[in-house]
């Protein structure tokens, strides 16, 4: 039996396909991504700056409208209550501090004595002290007055510019530019 032979195309294999194909690169090499952070490391080392400055801004900014607020409930519940208030710079226990002393807190409450009531304590964020010109400032119900003084916030390490609260001799307080020297040397 004679046998047939198919004739096939000769085998053409992988190997002998053009050279020249294009091929897609979808990576990066290590040169442009080292590149690429070095320039972020630039631009995110000029921006720190800037942004810790933002940052103990919006801290400060934040700090004196919670006095404000402070001053303000204290007044409003020594009027209602008719008994008076007193608002003072502290320290983290919550002792009140003599008048200039840097205290991390401030502190408010009605009457005197044995009949004191704490209407609130609230801490400064960290890095913030708070300087009084009198302490504690006392309001008087009856006659709707104050002791006159001055509430400072100021930054320990100087980024933000200090803000000042000033308590007029009727009760009302407003906010003011700090008086250079305010927070100390």
């Amino acid at each position: 039996m004679q046998r047939f032979q198919e004739s096939r195309p000769p085998f053409r294999s992988q190997q002998n396909l053009p050279m020249h194909r294009p091929t897609l690169q979808l990576g990066v090499t290590l040169i442009e991504l080292m590149f690429t952070l070095a320039l972020l490391a630039l631009l995110a080392s000029l921006a720190v700056p800037g942004f810790q400055a933002t940052v103990r801004a919006s801290a400060l900014r934040s700090a004196s409208f919670e006095l404000m607020a402070g001053l303000q409930q204290i007044r409003a519940s020594s009027i209602l209550e008719g008994r008076p208030g007193q608002l003072c710079a502290a320290d983290a226990s919550g002792t009140c501090l003599p008048a200039g002393s840097a205290g991390s807190a401030w502190r408010s409450f009605l009457g005197d004595g044995a009949a004191r009531r704490e209407v609130g304590i609230q801490t400064l964020p960290t890095g913030l002290e708070i300087r009084a010109t009198r302490s504690p400032l006392r309001f008087w119900p009856g006659t709707r007055a104050a002791s006159t003084g001055t509430l400072t916030i100021c930054d320990a390490r100087r980024l933000g510019e200090p803000r000042a609260i000033v308590l007029s001799s009727n009760g009302r307080a407003r906010f003011a530019a700090a008086a250079s020297g305010a927070c100390g040397s």
